[in-house]
C-alpha cells in the first residue's frame, strides 16, 4: 500500500515537472514569438518607410523629369524657330543676290577699284602692279584726282616704266582732264605717239579723239600746244592700225560737227607734220 502511494507520488512529481517544463518551453516559445513578431514588425516598418521614401523620390524625380521635359521641349521649339528664321533669311538673301547680281558685282568691283586707287596715294610706285587692272575698268571722273595726285608725287623721279603706266591711264580714261591740267599737259602731249595709239582699242581711240576735240574747242587751236596736239594725234593715228578704219574716220567727221571745229583749218595744221606725204594728205580729207 505504501509502495503504491510512493509510485503515485513519484508519477505526480514527474507529471508536475513535465508540466513545469512544458510551461517553461511555452514561455520561451512566447518570448521567441514576441521577438520574431517585433523583428518582423520592425522590418515591415523599415520596408514601409523605404517604400514611402522611394515613392517620395519617385515623385521628386517625376517632377524633375517633367520640368526637364518642359525645358527641353521649349529649347527644341525655340531652336526650331531660329532655324526657320535663319532659313528664311538665307532664302531672302539668295533671292536678293539672284535678283541684284549685276548691281552687287558692280558695287564690289567699284569698291575694289577705289581700294587700288587709294593705295596709289600711299604707294604711287605700285602703279606697275595695278595698271592692267585699272586699264580694264571704267573709271569715274573723280578718279582722275587719285591718279593725278599719285603721279605728281613721283613725277620727277619716276621710273620710265612707271611713267608709261600713268600716261596710259591718263590717255585712255582722262584725256580731256589731263590736257587741261597744267601739271600734266606737256607730259600728255609728249606721249601722243604711234605706240600708244596702236595699243588702244577702237573704243579708246574714239574717246581720245572726242576728249581732245572737246579740249580744242574750249582752249582754242591757235596756240602752239594745241597745234602740236593736232599734228601728233592725226599723224600717229594715220601711221597706226586705225589707218583703214572707216568707222573711226566717220566718227572723227561727226566730231568736227559736234564741237563746231573748222575741218579745213585743223587738217592744214595736221598736214604741217609731213607736208610732202601725199598719202597722208589724202587721208586727212574729212570733208
Amino acid at each position: 500500500m505504501q509502495d503504491q502511494i510512493k509510485d503515485n507520488t513519484f508519477q505526480i512529481e514527474n507529471i508536475k515537472n513535465s508540466i513545469t517544463g512544458i510551461e517553461s518551453k511555452f514561455t520561451d516559445l512566447k518570448d521567441n514569438y514576441r521577438l520574431l513578431y517585433d523583428g518582423s514588425k520592425n522590418q515591415n516598418d523599415q520596408l514601409g518607410n523605404q517604400i514611402s521614401f522611394s515613392g517620395y523620390l519617385m515623385g521628386v524625380f517625376s517632377m524633375i523629369f517633367a520640368i526637364l521635359g518642359s525645358v527641353l521641349a521649349w529649347y527644341v521649339n525655340s531652336q526650331y524657330k531660329k532655324i526657320i528664321e535663319i532659313r528664311v533669311i538665307i532664302e531672302n538673301t539668295k533671292n536678293y543676290i539672284d535678283g541684284h547680281s549685276i548691281e552687287l558685282y558692280k558695287k564690289i568691283k567699284r569698291d575694289d577699284t577705289e581700294y587700288f586707287l587709294k593705295r596709289l596715294q600711299e604707294v604711287p610706285e605700285d602703279i606697275n602692279n595695278i595698271v592692267k587692272l585699272l586699264l580694264s575698268r571704267d573709271l569715274l571722273e573723280k578718279d582722275f584726282n587719285y591718279l593725278r595726285d599719285a603721279y605728281l608725287k613721283i613725277k620727277n623721279d619716276i621710273l620710265p616704266q612707271g611713267k608709261n603706266a600713268y600716261m596710259s591711264l591718263f590717255m585712255q580714261h582722262f584725256p580731256y582732264q589731263s590736257l587741261k591740267n597744267d601739271d600734266l599737259r606737256i607730259d600728255i602731249i609728249s606721249y601722243i605717239n604711234f605706240n600708244y595709239i596702236n595699243c588702244m582699242f577702237e573704243r579708246d581711240i574714239m574717246n581720245f579723239f572726242d576728249q581732245t576735240f572737246k579740249y580744242l574747242q574750249e582752249f582754242g587751236i591757235n596756240n602752239e600746244q594745241s597745234k602740236n596736239i593736232i599734228k601728233d594725234l592725226f599723224y600717229h593715228c594715220f601711221k597706226s592700225r586705225f589707218k583703214l578704219d572707216n568707222k573711226l574716220k566717220n566718227y572723227i567727221k561727226n566730231l568736227f560737227v559736234k564741237y563746231q571745229l573748222d575741218v579745213a583749218y585743223i587738217c592744214s595744221i595736221a598736214n604741217e607734220q609731213t607736208p610732202k606725204d601725199a598719202t597722208y594728205t589724202a587721208w586727212l580729207d574729212f570733208s
